[in-house]
């Protein structure tokens, strides 16, 4: 452990995410002072895989309810726990997300570990596509990593997305990060990606998060097939000589959406989700059922697929307005 730096602190959570959790683990328990990992009693050998690396800490956290929030709030409290008084940075990552293993060695690296205590820094994703060769870089900066000033952690109500990190109640503008990026394989699982996309509409529904049904099939976790970001090359730098992350990924597991919607459904009831366009074939035949829709929600849900790459147009934009009051 590095004592002429402050401690570096990844934070993170999972719920049977143990195809990608060794790679998670691989890659950045090589800079990592310390991993926290609040995990919802995973049963699918993620725990064994924590089992193997010495700086991995493990919160249970038995209340299986989906709280992102005070997952990472689990996580973060922990954290301090170890560090116990020093200097510490943290860094919020999913458990499918690795920083690149040449990150201490730029520019903006360098600023991070040279941060005053209270700065806060956000990154840009790249998502590693299947081919292995390839990424496709998200357009948003996404807050990740907060030098730690002693700020208690703010409460908030939306546990979907929330933040993973202590936000400041004043208006403070969080640092770009431009010279890397955080690399994210939750695109890297086609079906993983699809059936997740469809759980968090459905979980946006459960929690009414959305006050229209057409802004949660518009804009919210877009199918994969309408993704339309230029692919950039990998960049060899990104990953450690000593580790082939693409060796450790396990694809031939069920997606956890699949079981994640099943819960849904058993606490609310098919019908209260007959409004949110995932009902299609595949979803059917992995639930066992029949599409629960209505010949009006088909009918709407196919107008919003035709017209998907048209959605920022001036006339399907008013159309969608319209639909708002009826739907």
């Amino acid at each position: 452990m590095n004592t002429d730096r402050p401690l570096l602190i990844v934070i993170s959570s999972n719920r049977n995410y143990g195809w990608i959790v060794p790679v998670f683990l691989a890659a950045n328990s090589h800079w990592a002072d310390y991993i926290v990992i609040t995990d919802q009693m995973s049963t699918d050998g993620s725990r064994d895989m924590y089992a193997q690396y010495d700086n991995v800490t493990v919160v249970d956290d038995k209340d299986m309810a989906f709280k992102e929030n005070t997952r990472a709030r689990m996580a973060f409290e922990k954290g301090r726990e170890l560090a116990a008084g020093r200097d510490a940075i943290y860094f919020a990552l999913d458990i499918d997300e690795m920083m690149p293993a040449n990150w201490m060695e730029t520019q903006d690296g360098k600023k991070i570990l040279a941060s005053k205590k209270g700065d806060m820094f956000d990154m840009k994703w790249a998502d590693v596509q299947p081919d292995n060769k390839s990424y496709i870089e998200e357009p948003t900066y996404q807050y990740k990593i907060f030098h730690d000033n002693g700020m208690a952690w703010q409460f908030c109500e939306d546990e979907l997305h929330a933040p993973h990190l202590p936000y400041s109640t004043y208006k403070v503008d969080p640092i770009h990060i431009t010279n890397f990026p955080n690399v994210h394989f939750g695109h890297y699982n086609k079906k993983w990606r699809r059936f997740n996309s469809k759980f968090y509409r459905l979980l946006d529904v459960h929690q009414g998060r959305s006050k229209s049904v057409i802004s949660v099939c518009r804009s919210l976790y877009p199918d994969p097939i309408f993704t339309k970001e230029p692919l950039q090359k990998l960049h060899k730098e990104w990953f450690y000589s000593d580790v082939n992350v693409f060796d450790l990924i396990d694809l031939d597991v069920q997606p956890q959406g699949v079981k994640l919607i099943k819960e849904l459904i058993d606490q609310d009831g098919i019908d209260k989700f007959q409004c949110v366009d995932v009902w299609d074939e595949d979803l059917c035949k992995e639930l066992q059922i029949n599409d629960p829709r209505s010949i009006g929600w088909k009918l709407l849900h196919m107008y919003l697929r035709k017209t998907q790459p048209f959605r920022y147009t001036f006339i399907i934009r008013a159309i969608d307005k319209v639909l708002k009051f009826f739907v």
